[in-house]
């Protein structure tokens, strides 16, 4: 039996597993690989992936890109490349799709360490042989996506950020966990996205803090040098013994360096499998839940957030006060909150008060251009369209010039001509609107006037935190109004208000 034989019968495969099978048809291990090496013009080799030993990924050009050949380099990534197997198990522990700057905690690979693969290199290497690409999803920014995950854009955005906003309030409260139980200093423990990145020797985590506990203390001159506490937190599904894959391999890789200060490892997740769990606790590594952390309270305010930010179980006032209350006791979560449910009160103010239809997060397309834009909330009424931008900002925090510039050219322009291209809007008004809880800095107010007074074909309008809370005294549920004054407005209005005299448009 020929290579193409071998081929056909058993689908794509490595270098070595060819040579391993034309072996057992008879031939020889030095004949198995002229064989092998010589392959002939049919019997492809996939460059930009290397397998240990050399070996190659080969298959034949009629089974490119079919079913069969995705699973047939899977599989041989699984079996013999741990750097590109974790970093696609990473992947899938979060739905198939990760901000691009979260990927070097994602993939399970250093920054930068001798003799291993960097996570960048790594990534590259996987969007070569295109299991991975790169690409902008609205509202969120680049990320990295499983090219097999079959899942669409606008899926992608709400699962990603409803997951990302919940980690982030998960984040915070097992930074201020860590600081009550003694474990690291909540001052200088760094969670995801803030600067610098959370970090410890060669790796990136979500989570990393000083722990100056007994243990991990070590001295040098006298001085006392901690260990530190590692983590990383995922939410959303369980963990099987795949998905884990990447945090055992930072933890192993970082337990093999010479003076490496000691660790804590520590993993957080929805649930495990028997099996996960079993490997995590092999290596001494802390796989928990935030019901076990923190209550079956705190745990199902957490999964109850996450349906709600996916639009999965659509939230009432009284549910969105429920969590704010169930959840801001946690230090740092209401900015997380905040920005998280403005659009959906918004979105109950203007159902109320305005009637006719409400749309929240929806990802529209220009079809001239290919280019998305999202709709933070949409009301249509008879026939016309009112399209909202929403930022819930503390009342102190002023939008500048760059952010109204980005949505008056980029965002207003697009959503304008993707809903002018659907037949229910094309004869229809359509007002674009600014809203936040905090105010506008002098230039962006500018701009918002200057587009106002000079823009024909739709309206330009805006509301600052005074306006939203003047608009919101109309709702005829108290439930809304207090939710705004003690989660938006509970500053001092009047310093607010004398602020905004210079700031605010009023309508």
């Amino acid at each position: 039996m020929n290579l193409e034989a071998i081929l056909g019968e058993y689908g794509p495969m490595t270098t070595s597993k060819a040579t391993q099978l034309l072996q057992k048809q008879g031939l020889s291990s030095d004949a198995a690989r002229q064989r092998v090496s010589r392959r002939g013009k049919n019997v492809k080799i996939l460059y930009g992936l290397q397998f240990p030993k050399r070996a190659r990924f080969i298959y034949l050009d009629s089974q490119y890109g079919t079913a069969d050949y995705w699973t047939a380099l899977i599989r041989s990534i699984e079996e013999t490349n741990p750097a590109y197997a974790a970093a696609l198990a990473g992947l899938r522990a979060r739905g198939g799709v990760c901000l691009q700057t979260h990927f070097d905690v994602v993939s399970g690979s250093p920054m930068k360490q001798k003799g291993q693969l960097a996570s960048s290199v790594v990534l590259a290497n996987l969007v070569n042989v295109k299991l991975v690409e790169i690409l902008e999803i609205e509202g969120i920014g680049t990320c990295v996506s499983l090219t097999e995950s079959g899942i669409t854009e606008v899926i992608k955005a709400k699962r990603m950020r409803a997951r990302l906003m919940t980690e982030g309030v998960l984040l915070d409260a097992i930074r201020s966990w860590a600081g009550r139980m003694n474990i690291a200093s909540p001052n200088v423990t760094k969670i995801r996205d803030e600067h610098p990145e959370p970090k410890f020797a060669t790796f990136r985590f979500d989570l990393t803090g000083p722990s100056y506990l007994r243990p991990m203390v070590r001295f040098s001159a006298s001085k006392p040098a901690p260990g530190f506490l590692v983590v990383d937190a995922l939410l959303g599904q369980e963990l099987d013994s795949k998905m884990v894959s990447a945090f055992l391999r930072k933890c192993g890789m970082l337990h093999a360096l010479k003076k490496v200060r000691p660790f804590l490892p520590m993993l957080v997740a929805d649930s495990f499998t028997p099996d996960a769990l079993r490997l995590c606790r092999a290596q001494g590594i802390i796989a928990t839940s935030p019901d076990t952390v923190f209550g079956r309270d705190v745990a199902k305010a957490l999964e109850d957030l996450l349906q709600t930010l996916t639009h999965v179980a659509p939230a009432t006032p009284s549910q969105i006060e429920g969590l704010f209350k169930r959840l801001s006791a946690i230090e740092g979560a209401a900015g997380n909150l905040r920005g998280a449910f403005f659009e959906l009160i918004v979105g109950h103010c203007v159902g109320e008060l305005e009637g006719g239809s409400v749309a929240i997060g929806l990802i529209v397309t220009d079809l001239k251009n290919g280019k998305r834009a999202e709709i933070d909330i949409r009301l249509v009424k008879q026939r016309v369209v009112k399209v909202y931008e929403c930022k819930g900002y503390q009342p102190t925090s002023a939008i500048r010039r760059p952010e109204i510039e980005n949505w008056l050219t980029e965002k207003v322009p697009i959503i304008y001509s993707a809903l002018k291209q659907d037949d229910q809007f094309s004869n229809a008004e359509i007002t674009f609107e600014f809203w936040t809880s905090g105010s506008f800095d002098t230039e962006s107010l500018e701009l918002l006037r200057t587009a106002k007074a000079s823009t024909r074909k739709y309206t330009i309008d805006w509301k600052a935190g005074t306006d939203v809370h003047k608009y919101a005294q109309g709702l005829a549920a108290p439930g809304l109004r207090k939710m705004l004054n003690e989660h938006y407005f509970n500053h001092p209005l009047e310093s607010i208000r004398k602020d905004d005299k210079q700031q605010t448009y009023e309508n």
